[in-house]
């Protein structure tokens, strides 16, 4: 029935997956068709007017319909990852790197005053492109469904590119053909296409044009219609005389080659059909070549003549009028598509200067406004260095949009930020408005993010050449990579000269070909190494790193788990509780121990213990933070679950995090503190919160694991708290002498709840009717002084042995040699309810016979015969049990025998093959020994564990959740311990 209702929600999870496929094409599809036609769609069909200084263009339905599309995108990629489960994969350094920006840019803006409406207006324009690269990894294409979707595309690119070559070859008539009436760009013999600048054309044909070399340099053959497609988007690019488009194609043609790493001839090629191109405008058109010249010498000027200098005449007898000190927009337009009147044309003067009056020097011609705005740039930005003077105020589509007399604020100087003129809204180079806005912090951010965008991609593609190299074949990345990394360099190139990675087109272009690139580019050149790299990693010791708050000696389950790794040669590192006069760091058994400067609390104090938490959590992270890729995975250990929040660095450098339950820490302190108060509200957060932030859970049994189902959903793995074969070897039971001492004996923490006070009356008692008898105490905690003065009062000296310090787990066998009876004499609470602790097991495996209190788990995994219960735990209850032992051998031999039975599924070499291999799953890689038994899709991970029932072990079964049970329920045995 479980089996029938799992593959119904499958199929049906799988039904609503490819509807949401589907959904994401269309967006993306209408999407990037309406950014292509908007310009004209604005220009044309509505004749919205082109903005000049001082008005906010309309708001029309294009423009609102590109940003519905924008959020339903954002909505269905959501929804899909959600549907399809796959958020793990989106905490690449890339995404971290977006949730950083993201930060910087609100934070720029509160701090300098920009309201949060400005502030989310600016984030969605900075960073909508992105919306279009996570929908293509939300629908993770493969090549054939790429393709069909470049293909739907081409048609349209080439209209574009015919668009401008029929502007080139016809003239003003071909303008009005396309209907534009503004003759602006035909007067200059611009074409703009479609569009309704020519650097947008531009900048459309030159990332075709990286596309079609990427491809033609990939291909072993290069068939004609590539050619002559190369040819056609070619001619539309010099048709725009789009200098930065022409300039940052260069520039990605050679990247192409070195990325590829070969076939340069092919590039070289493209690179000198790109030149040829451009010059054909300038050989037929001479408007085109006065326009290059005459932005050259605007770049001399403006550097001979900064912004804020101005020539004037210098009279030696009086001041004579002249020019004011304010520019004409004849003077400093070196940007504008048509100067109002000629750049040469200056007023000539009515006479000769007289001989006592010197010449005044001739203002400048015509100086380039893009370094005028740089001068005046970096003077405010040296101002506010770091955070800039708001996200959204300066320069951009945002702050006219917002304010359109933004350039007159003070903060920009006194009379304002000097436009010089120029009849623009903006501030005409993207990195220049950012810098401004946000500061140093922003714009590296904003950087940073976008070489993250491509490093996988450059990493891919030396894969790609290594490969090649060692099999001698000529195998090239995919086209996408080189494509991909081309178009970030156009990018970065051309946002100095324009604000192209905020406008409508550019950045649904560039995340396209990334998006691309990241689902199909990456996909290809990973399948093939797939197999290697594991084989490399199997054979690669993983590095591994633990942290538990607790001395590492005397922690059995630590012990075991790291010794289990550090045997099969892993490299393993512990953060530990310091001990008294250990090292700093030492090997363990081979394993690396931490030994931070923080001792161990036993106590009642709820903030002691926080305090104690606080203090080794700080220390931690501190060593953690410093070292976010030492290791191939890290496990935290409880307690606190909170602890895992130390693994934060290693979290965002996406190395899985995996959390030890051994005991929770909310039934603990319920067990010693008030279950309501500001302290335990305060655990239980945190501990939802841990598991929340943990890839994966692991504990010790099924009672914890049904509380932690019922926190979190992450996948849960049950591992036994066995006792380790090779400390605790199974061995008879060893009965006392006839003339020698009967030993009892209890080791671990020791705690008031534990009983120990009852448990050394019991002995006084028990030694006026058995003077052989004796009660050896082993372990540390806030009890022992208790204990010394009952035994002192008692006059128990020599009855009753107490620690004089802490032993490690390895002592602790040598120690239980001349031990016959073992006892447990805890109290019932809300922590001892739920464990089954290390020590009983061990007494089994020693041969020793158990007296115990009585708990669920307990009696789930031992029958009665396999110990002597006390319920409760009191004196008199205690001094029966151990009377008994002591007093019938054959009883105590068979109850020894029972439990050496009923421990042979606990060991703990059957649960460390369960643990291995959750530990190389989670490090991605192949287990070095298989899982036994089944291992499907479970959300939970157990280890074949019979269920006693009626004194006999069966071992077949599955476990199941309540409501469900319709088979033999299968239970799985559990060890909590209690560290000393």
């Amino acid at each position: 029935m479980n089996d029938v209702l799992r593959a119904t929600g499958a199929s049906g999870i799988a039904n609503w997956t490819r509807r949401f496929d589907r959904l994401l094409w269309v967006l993306l599809l209408c999407l990037l068709v309406l950014v292509l036609a908007e310009g004209w769609l604005n220009g044309v069909l509505l004749q919205a007017r082109m903005s000049s200084f001082g008005d906010v263009a309309p708001t029309t339905w294009p423009r609102l319909l590109k940003n519905g599309l924008f959020l339903a995108l954002a909505v269905a990629a959501a929804a899909k990852i959600t549907m399809a489960r796959r958020w793990r994969s989106f905490r690449t350094d890339a995404d971290v790197a977006l949730a950083v920006l993201f930060v910087v840019l609100v934070v720029a803006g509160l701090v300098s005053g920009s309201s949060p409406s400005l502030i989310a207006q600016a984030i969605f324009v900075y960073l909508r492109g992105a919306i279009i690269f996570y929908a293509w990894r939300a629908l993770a294409p493969d090549p054939v469904q790429v393709r069909r979707f470049v293909l739907v595309l081409a048609p349209l690119v080439a209209v574009h590119a015919l668009a401008g070559i029929l502007q080139l070859a016809v003239g003003r008539q071909a303008y009005l053909w396309l209907g534009w009436n503004d003759m602006t760009w035909a007067d200059i013999n611009r074409a703009q296409g479609l569009f309704k600048h020519p650097n947008d054309l531009g900048h459309l044909l030159a990332l075709a044009a990286l596309g079609i070399a990427a491809v033609l340099a990939a291909r072993p053959r290069r068939p004609a219609r590539w050619w002559s497609a190369f040819g056609v988007v070619l001619l539309g690019l010099a048709a725009t005389q789009s200098r930065e488009s022409i300039l940052a194609a260069l520039a990605g043609l050679v990247v192409i080659p070195l990325v590829n790493g070969t076939r340069k001839r092919i590039v070289f090629a493209c690179a000198a059909l790109v030149v040829l191109f451009a010059a054909v405008p300038l050989v037929i058109t001479p408007s085109n070549r006065a326009e290059w010249s005459r932005r050259f010498d605007g770049v001399v000027n403006a550097v001979k003549a900064p912004s804020g200098s101005r020539p004037t005449p210098q009279p030696t007898q009086s001041p004579a009028p002249g020019p004011t000190a304010a520019a004409t927009p004849s003077q400093d337009q070196a940007s504008q598509p048509a100067p109002t009147q000629p750049a040469s044309t200056q007023p000539a003067p009515a006479e000769q200067p007289s001989p006592v009056t010197q010449p005044a020097a001739p203002p400048p011609a015509e100086r380039e406004i893009r370094v005028l705005y740089a001068q005046q740039a970096f003077d405010l930005w040296r101002h506010r260095p770091l955070l800039g003077y708001g996200t959204g105020q300066f320069g951009g589509y945002v702050a006219y949009q917002n304010n359109p007399r933004w350039n007159e604020d003070p903060r920009f100087g006194p009379n304002g930020f000097d436009m010089h003129g120029f009849y623009t809204e903006t501030v005409d180079s993207f990195w220049l408005h950012l810098w401004v806005e946000t500061g140093a912090i922003g714009a590296l951010a904003y950087v940073g993010w976008l070489f993250l965008l491509i490093r996988p991609l450059l990493t891919a593609s030396r894969r790609a050449r290594r490969k090649s190299d060692a099999s001698g074949e000529r195998t090239l990345p995919s086209p996408a990579l080189p494509w991909a990394i081309a178009t970030m360099a156009v990018a970065f190139l051309v946002a100095f000269l324009s604000i192209s990675l905020e406008d409508p087109l550019f950045p649904a272009l560039l995340f396209t070909v990334l998006g691309i690139a990241w689902t199909v580019g990456l996909a290809r050149h990973a399948a093939p190494d797939l197999p290697r790299q594991r084989v490399d990693e199997a054979d690669r010791p993983l590095r591994i790193g633990m942290v538990i708050v607790s001395e590492y000696e005397a922690n059995p389950r630590v012990r075991r788990e790291a010794e289990a790794l550090a045997a099969r040669g892993d490299d393993v590192t512990v953060l530990a509780l310091n001990r008294a006069g250990a090292p700093r760091e030492e090997m363990i058994d081979g394993v690396r121990v931490i030994h931070l400067r923080v001792s161990k609390y036993r106590g009642d104090s709820a903030l002691a213990y926080l305090r104690l938490y606080g203090a080794f959590f700080v220390r931690a992270t501190a060593w953690l933070i410093r070292r976010p890729r030492a290791f191939d995975l890290v496990q935290t250990h409880t307690m606190p679950e909170a602890m895992i929040f130390t693994a934060a660095a290693q979290k965002l450098a996406r190395t899985p995090v995996l959390l030890d339950v051994h005991d929770l820490t909310a039934q603990l302190f319920a067990s010693k503190f008030s279950p309501r108060g500001l302290v335990m509200r305060g655990i239980q957060l945190s501990t939802r919160a841990a598991f929340a932030f943990a890839d994966e859970v692991l504990t010790v049994h099924e009672p914890y694991a049904e509380t932690i189902r019922a926190m979190t959903k992450r996948p849960l793995t049950i591992v036994l708290n066995s006792p380790d074969e090779r400390l605790f070897p199974p061995r008879e039971h060893r009965p006392p002498a006839t003339d020698g001492d009967i030993v009892f004996s209890y080791h671990g923490l020791l705690a008031p709840r534990h009983g120990l006070a009852n448990l050394v009356e019991a002995v006084a008692q028990l030694h006026r009717e058995m003077p052989r008898v004796r009660l050896q105490i082993l372990g540390s905690g806030d009890a022992l002084a208790a204990l010394r003065v009952q035994v002192a009062e008692g006059g128990l000296d020599g009855i009753v042995s107490l620690p004089d310090g802490l032993l490690p787990i390895t002592s602790i066998p040598p120690a239980l040699e001349r031990v016959h009876f073992g006892v447990l004499p805890s109290q019932l609470d809300p922590w001892t309810r739920e464990v089954l602790p290390t020590k009983l097991m061990e007494y089994m495996a020693l041969g020793v016979p158990v007296i115990s209190f009585r708990n669920r788990v307990i009696v789930r995994h031992f029958p009665d015969d396999a110990i002597t219960f006390v319920d409760p735990a009191d004196v008199a209850n205690l001094v029966a049990a151990m009377r008994g032992l002591a007093s019938d051998p054959e009883r105590a031999r068979k109850q020894a025998e029972r439990a050496s039975v009923a421990l042979v599924p606990l060991q703990w070499r059957q649960q460390k093959v369960t643990y291995l291999a959750l530990i190389d799953r989670l490090a991605r890689r192949r287990s070095r020994q298989p899982v036994p038994g089944p291992q499907a899709a479970a959300r939970t991970h157990v280890g074949a564990i019979p269920r006693q029932r009626e004194g006999t072990h069966d071992r077949e079964g599955t476990h199941q959740h309540e409501g469900t049970r319709q088979r033999e329920e299968t239970t799985s045995a559990a060890v909590t311990t209690e560290t000393t």
